[in-house]
């Protein structure tokens, strides 16, 4: 069942992978589409939200093929391009809101501007788009505006998009923010990546550097669009992957062509390998759980022989073997965070070792979730539990329906000695702890005023 929540992305994430390559083949011949296909399996981040249960990798897909069509020939996509591009705008919505249409519209005008192309599509065109993003989205509108009505409607919109992208009602971070996402998000592939763009702007508009800059102007103008929202994640910029992929397999063809003079890439790219070996052995040497300290301790040599066998590609002038290097290194440090890493997370972090130990969140009675927002529970449990402050549990416990609360440790001494006295731990694992109220039965035995008459 945990795996089959999970297909959805899945699946999303390797047409992914699939349409990547599809746009290489046609700009960089089947070498680069096995390249670009290769940069966005070993990147971080593709892999790693590939795995979870979010709806960010279906934006992607969607947004992803919207940028494919673009970036085609007319000849290469057929004559109802402007219709399926319309309908792929409509999907993106449905998955993620007005995001969904509004940053690959600003990916193409970015890409058409840098690429030296038309940026007023034909009147055509632009009603066989919105004939298909209404055939697509229109009627899933029409239902949610009548459940909700349009009252609510707005305040949804205005709480989840507005309210969230200007004021920053959650996971407020700094304008700089994703800088941090990029360099973990897509190491190594981060030194070819900003050669890439330097050599795109030098190189200015023209048929060699056309895709180059369609690629880097998009990835730069998405980039900026989720860098001026307050609310960030690292999961949004996921739809500008495969730009990333597609630059940094540019790079590597600039190189092929001229491998004796073009070696700064490849040669910033070995030392980006060496750079995380350095630090993965200092990560390995703080105070860390056991399978965080090996998976970097693993981490740091993968890096170390990936770096080796890429300064020597760069002294015998073969870019191949640097990016092929760069390539195993991250692809069997993936592996280590996903078979050392993230299940000894899954123990810390999720909600089921602590159903396993604690029966009494199975039982049916109401489960209240304080101080804290406990997505896996909702799952585990397969009923949405209540989420409450700590200041008001006590009045939660006055309804008299034996409620189950679920807390961080660290935050049971804010419930204050009276609220204390009234509960009774039940269980806990690893940093969650769960209580129950304590209920106070009548006394059994008859008083004096209750013992029978003689």
């Amino acid at each position: 069942k945990r795996q089959v929540v999970r297909l959805p992305s899945a699946l999303a994430t390797l047409m992914a992978i699939w349409i990547t390559g599809w746009i290489a083949r046609r700009r960089f011949g089947e070498e680069g589409a096995v390249w670009a296909a290769l940069i966005m399996t070993t990147s971080v981040l593709v892999i790693c939200v590939g795995r979870l249960n979010t709806l960010d990798a279906l934006l992607a897909v969607h947004v992803l093929a919207v940028i494919a069509l673009d970036i085609a020939e007319p000849d290469e996509v057929g004559r109802y391009r402007s219709l399926v591009i319309g309908c792929l705008l409509g999907l993106a919505f449905l998955a993620k809101g007005p995001v969904g249409v509004i940053l690959p519209l600003l990916v193409i005008l970015a890409g058409r501007t840098a690429a030296g192309r038309s940026v007023v599509p034909s009147p055509s065109g632009v009603l066989r788009a919105m004939a298909g993003w209404c055939a697509v989205a229109l009627p899933w509108g029409l239902v949610f505006l009548k459940r909700l009505g349009g009252e609510s409607t707005a305040g949804l919109l205005q709480r989840e998009v507005l309210d969230r992208f200007i004021g920053g009602t959650d996971h407020v971070e700094p304008p700089w923010y994703y800088a941090v996402v990029l360099l973990v998000g897509f190491m190594p592939w981060i030194a070819p990546l900003a050669v890439g763009l330097v050599r795109v702007a030098i190189l200015g508009r023209g048929k060699k550097a056309r895709t180059g800059l369609y690629a880097g102007a998009g990835l730069l103008v998405g980039l900026l669009f989720f860098s001026l929202g307050q609310g960030k994640l690292p999961t949004y910029i996921l739809p500008l992957a495969p730009l990333v992929a597609i630059l940094v397999t540019w790079e590597l063809g600039q190189q092929l062509q001229a491998p004796h003079e073009r070696r700064f890439a490849a040669g910033l790219l070995a030392g980006t390998m060496a750079g995380f070996c350095a630090v993965l052995a200092v990560v390995s040497a703080l105070d860390l759980p056991a399978a965080a300290g090996a998976t970097a301790l693993a981490g740091a040599g993968v890096y170390l022989a990936g770096s080796i066998l890429g300064f020597i590609g760069v002294l015998r002038h073969r870019p191949r073997q640097v990016f092929g290097a760069a390539a195993a290194a991250s692809g069997l440090f993936l592996l280590l965070i996903m078979t050392m890493f993230l299940p000894s997370l899954a123990r810390t972090r999720s909600s089921l070792p602590l159903l396993q130990e604690v029966p009494e969140l199975s039982d049916g009675r109401p489960v209240i979730v304080v101080a804290m927002n406990l997505p896996s529970l909702t799952w585990y449990m397969d009923r949405v539990p209540q989420i409450l402050p700590v200041a008001d549990v006590p009045e939660r416990l006055d309804r008299d329906d034996a409620p189950v609360l679920v807390l961080d440790r660290v935050d049971v001494p804010s419930l204050g000695a009276a609220t204390l006295r009234r509960l009774r731990e039940v269980g806990s694992r690893e940093k969650f702890v769960v209580f129950e109220e304590i209920v106070q039965k009548p006394d059994q035995n008859p008083g004096p005023e209750d013992a029978p008459i003689p």
